[in-house]
């Protein structure tokens, strides 16, 4: 099973990448094979919804194959201004239903502040949605980032530290359970 994994932010250190690497780390640790697709290092370029298929560069058809060829998705946000960072926002407007149709995602926000990215989480949730996806229920939120984790990349809070492993176990056994039922149905 092939999971790739989308951080929203372009900052370097990023603690939206920091959390994405907890749910990165057990997802592989459970048995996925997971690739993580940083935007920081592959940028695309701005979405112009007028520029034809054929018509686009090679990093968006690279970006677009990797969608395609993976059998479900890790996506992590900061907030910004109160919704999805505009990288990710980006990124995801360059796919549609034929990436997403049918396939789990992991979604995972971070924030400055102390609510969460509950609004950024509800519009991942929503692009998902409309794309055909299966976001998975439970979307932990880190808020407060710029003090919760650790040097060593681990979160303080050890409670939400679980919920972010436990997010990258429900991930591969989805997967794992809509492979299940691929073979049963053939």
């Amino acid at each position: 099973m092939k999971i790739l994994a989308i951080a929203g932010s372009l900052s370097e250190p990023s603690t939206t990448s920091m959390a994405l690497n907890i749910v990165v780390q057990r997802a592989r640790k459970v048995g996925a094979d997971v690739e993580v697709y940083d935007l920081r290092h592959a940028p695309l370029p701005l979405y112009d919804g007028r520029i034809t298929e054929s018509k686009l560069p090679s990093e968006v058809h690279l970006f677009k194959k990797k969608m395609l060829e993976a059998d479900g998705y890790i996506l992590a946000s900061p907030e910004y201004h109160g919704s999805v960072s505009g990288v990710l926002k980006n990124a995801l407007d360059f796919i549609g239903a034929r990436e997403l149709s049918g396939k789990y995602v992991a979604l995972l926000g971070t924030s400055g502040g102390a609510m969460g990215a509950t609004n950024t989480l509800n519009t991942l949730n929503i692009i998902c949605r409309t794309l055909h996806a299966w976001p998975l229920p439970s979307m932990p939120s880190v808020p407060q980032a710029y003090q919760a984790f650790y040097e060593n990349g681990s979160l303080k809070d050890k409670n939400l530290q679980k919920r972010l492993e436990v997010l990258g176990e429900e991930l591969v056994a989805n997967l794992r359970l809509r492979g299940s039922r691929k073979r049963f149905d053939s």
